[in-house]
């Protein structure tokens, strides 16, 4: 899958808006996100708080972002600006259980300050319990989502665990063979629900929004033709809801990536940076880039730090395919 700088211009002006485009704002976002986190791993954590306030009205800064903050702070025993950012993470949606479980918060517990998030945590809860139940979501389409989802869970057996689908084996032959199959029809089955009913977003379908992107990039076929008219469809639909803003402007390079890894070619985004086999998961074969010195033009153009600041910030090493390579 040879990709182009015509690619990329298509994406820029397929995202711009008002004369700074979503994958700019993103880009700001993750590079400045991503430093924190960097930070947050070497147990600089001093360091880490310099970043938050310079993301102050960046559209990607949602409730996860100010719980990381909360936690970066807190560290730091900055307990007033911890518990700024733990009203702004509860109104959007973090609970008191997650709260209560993060250890990072230790300090904050014992500091005065913590008696006013206690005090106000049920008001702050409330608000975002309001919000989401004026949300008004098209349950036809959930309706179908589930349905799709009962339909394939028949054929293999699957619990949640932490939020993700989990296949429990007892013959491991038949069990690649059948999750394989399941995987690709619940697939088609997606592709058809999607050119009947659009292409569904969190406004539109809530959270179920998140199982169905899994299901939507994980369980492409191998053989699964990118370039058919029914998928061109698709990622036009999608183009529309990346330049509309209601999806990430990275959205479809993920799908791209993943339909590298599973027909073992050159990655393109480095959104994945992992070989993986549906038989023995992720091998130790060395993961390749397509074009690899202008691999981090590409990332910028879909709103992504560079792969060096995102490797960076999870404390791993380069790839080996790109330690020699001279970025543009």
């Amino acid at each position: 899958m040879k990709r182009s700088m015509v690619t990329l211009l298509l994406i820029l002006s397929l995202l711009k808006v008002d004369g700074q485009t979503h994958a700019e704002e993103h880009y700001e976002f993750d590079r400045l996100h991503k430093m924190m986190k960097g930070y947050y791993n070497r147990g600089l954590y001093y360091k880490a708080v310099l970043y938050p306030d310079s993301l102050e009205g960046n559209k990607y800064v949602k409730a996860d972002s100010y719980y990381f903050f909360a936690r970066i702070y807190a560290l730091s025993n900055e307990f007033h600006k911890t518990l700024f950012n733990l009203e702004k993470a509860v109104k959007g949606g973090i609970t008191k259980i997650q709260i209560e479980q993060m250890y990072d918060l230790d300090g904050f517990r014992e500091s005065n300050l913590h008696m006013i998030y206690e005090t106000n945590y049920d008001k702050w809860h409330q608000e975002f319990l309001l919000v989401e139940q004026s949300l008004v979501l098209d349950s036809a389409y959930l309706k179908e989502i589930k349905k799709i989802e009962a339909t394939y869970s028949q054929s293999i057996k699957v619990r949640r665990v932490d939020g993700d689908d989990v296949y429990e084996v007892n013959d491991s032959a038949k069990y690649y063979q059948t999750r394989i199959s399941v995987d690709s029809m619940r697939f088609y089955s997606l592709v058809e629900l999607i050119l009947e009913r659009g292409f569904p977003t969190h406004a539109l379908i809530g959270e179920e929004f998140f199982t169905f992107s899994r299901h939507l990039r994980y369980d492409i076929p191998d053989n699964y033709d990118a370039n058919a008219k029914d998928w061109l469809k698709i990622k036009a639909m999608i183009f529309v809801e990346m330049k509309n803003g209601t999806i990430y402007p990275f959205y479809y390079a993920a799908i791209e990536d993943y339909i590298c890894r599973s027909r073992s070619q050159p990655f393109v985004y480095g959104i994945i940076n992992t070989v993986y086999n549906k038989f023995i998961g992720t091998s130790g074969k060395a993961a390749q880039y397509e074009n690899p010195e202008e691999l981090n033009v590409r990332r910028k153009a879909v709103g992504l730090c560079s792969i060096q600041l995102e490797m960076w910030s999870e404390a791993r090493e380069l790839p080996e395919s790109l330690k020699e390579v001279n970025f543009k």
